[in-house]
């Protein structure tokens, strides 16, 4: 048997549960005496809560109180007065119409300004002879007589991806720093 939780349960004491969830926790309850006590409990608690904060503290001064809220009350009725008598001043028909077309027409200018392709640079051509390797203190890429390296010196866990085009990469944890290291290499 599937008992409700114990919020479900002080819900239920409470009265504040819905209507179908009332009846299923009610049916269970009938047939489950340990969530009936459960119930029971909540309630008896809730009502020496009630009985606990009907008792007004002595020292109380509601002479007090009262003033307080009154000011609290006419100071916010003036302040209402003082908003109320601010009435914005109607913006003239340009400024409304030039608050509506700025966009579109920044929207059109954008649009006229994307139609037009831009030229692209020309690839670089793949160079017979270019080799990327890796090796023991890093990656290496040789085109020709040409020569980039990008080094790990101390690293002692790389771990190295190669791609069907053209790239290396190596990723590794720097023991002294512990920072996190890629290097990317592609050829073209």
């Amino acid at each position: 048997m599937t008992h409700p939780s114990e919020t479900s349960l002080a819900l239920h004491a409470g009265g504040d549960l819905g209507v179908w969830a009332r009846w299923r926790l009610s049916r269970h309850a009938a047939l489950c005496e340990g969530c009936r006590t459960r119930i029971e409990a909540f309630r008896s608690a809730r009502e020496q809560l009630r009985d606990e904060l009907a008792e007004l503290p002595p020292e109380l001064d509601w002479g007090r109180l009262a003033g307080e809220m009154q000011a609290n009350i006419r100071l916010g009725l003036a302040a209402g007065r003082c908003v109320d008598q601010i009435q914005p001043e109607p913006r003239p028909l340009f400024g409304r119409l030039a608050t509506v077309a700025a966009p579109a027409v920044l929207l059109v200018l954008v649009g006229l300004l994307l139609q037009h392709p831009q030229p692209q640079p020309a690839a670089a051509p793949w160079v017979d002879g270019t080799l990327i390797e890796a090796n023991r203190g890093g990656i290496e890429m040789r085109q020709g007589d040409r020569m980039l390296s990008l080094r790990h010196p101390e690293a002692e866990d790389v771990t190295y991806l190669v791609n069907v085009e053209g790239g290396l990469r190596a990723g590794y944890v720097d023991s002294q720093t512990g920072q996190i290291t890629i290097q990317n290499l592609y050829a073209q």
